[in-house]
């Protein structure tokens, strides 16, 4: 058994990749990315690049540090020493792979009302239950409310309110309560859906904002029906809604890595209850998609940049009062400057391992290796010229007598 059967991680954040060669170590440019070999520690061209007989590679990247010393200690190279990996030795690379970025989505939630579900005399419930890591960071539980039709009154004959109307009513009183705003809206192209039903089968619908389905927008109002079940004219009606919760955060200037981030969508669940207060089943018809987080997104590549800058020692000072002017004098904020914490990133892996021929107790194994590179979604360029070097690295993996390939479209 290991000693330590976990692998060491270092991570890279590429703004750019140099896949021409010949350039050395020293004039790679903040953030820019190449493969070097330690027979000259300069790049080699991809996909063409030799790597001579006994050389190692070297993942390598241009220091994001603009000054050489703090304190006009050098040591070892400076600050602008560039960012390396292990030597690799190709006969050892055991999985390269990619991780796609992913945009969030936001959860949705529906309810759906026939014409003959609101009869005159009886008041509709809605209910609204929002679940999820924002509600319970809130409120230390999770959030519900309800709106009803209680204030809506039918015309002398009338059977049954119209369905949109019912449910624009019910959602404006539960859009309006203080536990539920923060985390549900309206979609932006409205929230009712109208539909009219002829008597031959024909559905016309219409999408109305809620306020427009009540009558108190200030134009496109909707007219409602007083006969909403007649065979010429059925009114049916869906009400949507969207979970809409904006996390909190900091700014370059005050970050610090202890900083929550939301890593979890809000959970929005609509559901029509009878007058007794329990579910409803056979007058409404209830659906709901969950949302998904930004996959791979900057506040956790900027986070895994300075652990990782942070095994190197280079300083990151938080939690003082004045470590925003610590940061600047240390160059902190120059790491914080390379990574966009808006944005979503692309992740690549590399795994190899150092092996231990000297190991007479069997107390430790093989060192191993993962390096991950987070590369900008949107920076196609950079991405294109990341995956020339590792499908390089497969190749001279495989003509050292593996069989890999780069492993893609997965997620953490």
């Amino acid at each position: 058994m290991a000693y330590f059967n976990n692998a060491f991680f270092k991570t890279f954040v590429a703004s750019s990749a140099d896949v021409a060669g010949g350039v050395s170590t020293a004039a790679l440019t903040a953030g820019q990315l190449g493969l070097v070999v330690d027979s000259n520690w300069e790049t080699i061209a991809v996909p063409g690049g030799v790597v001579p007989a006994n050389s190692l590679a070297y993942l390598v990247q241009g220091s994001f540090y603009t000054k050489d010393s703090i304190g006009n200690n050098p040591g070892h190279g400076g600050y602008k020493e560039s960012v390396k990996s292990k030597g690799i030795n190709p006969k050892y690379i055991s999985r390269v792979w990619e991780v796609d970025a992913r945009a969030a989505s936001q959860a949705t939630a529906s309810l759906s009302l026939g014409a003959e579900c609101t009869p005159c005399g009886t008041t509709q419930f809605m209910r609204m239950d929002v679940k999820g890591s924002p509600a319970l960071r809130f409120l230390n539980h999770n959030a519900y409310a309800i709106g009803d039709s209680a204030n809506i009154c039918c015309a002398d004959g009338q059977e049954f309110l119209d369905p949109a109307l019912v449910l624009a009513t019910e959602a404006a009183m539960i859009l309006e309560n203080a536990l539920i705003k923060p985390f549900v809206s309206e979609p932006s192209g409205g929230g009712i859906v109208v539909s009219v039903t002829d008597a031959a089968g024909a559905v016309v619908s219409t999408t109305y904002t809620i306020a427009q389905a009540m009558g108190t927008a200030a134009s496109g109002n909707y007219t409602p029906s007083l006969t909403p079940n007649a065979a010429a004219a059925t009114v049916s009606a869906t009400v949507s809604f969207v979970g809409a919760y904006v996390d909190t955060k900091f700014g370059n200037c005050s970050f610090d890595t202890r900083d929550h981030y939301n890593a979890e969508p809000v959970e929005i669940i609509a559901s029509i209850l009878d007058e007794t207060g329990n579910p409803c089943n056979d007058c409404g018809t209830a659906t709901r998609t969950p949302g998904s987080m930004e996959q791979t997104q900057g506040e956790e590549v900027v986070r895994a940049l300075i652990l990782s800058e942070r095994y190197r020692q280079s300083p990151y000072n938080q939690g003082n009062a004045d470590s925003a002017r610590i940061r600047e004098v240390e160059m902190s904020d120059e790491l914080l400057g390379a990574v966009d914490r808006s944005a979503v990133y692309k992740a690549y892996y590399v795994q190899h391992v150092v092996p231990r021929f000297n190991n007479p107790s069997s107390t430790f194994d093989n060192d191993q290796y993962v390096y991950q590179i987070f590369v900008k979604d949107t920076d196609t360029a950079a991405k294109t010229a990341v995956e020339a070097i590792l499908a390089k690295l497969v190749v001279l993996a495989n003509g050292a007598g593996n069989n890999i390939a780069v492993e893609t479209n997965l997620y953490w």
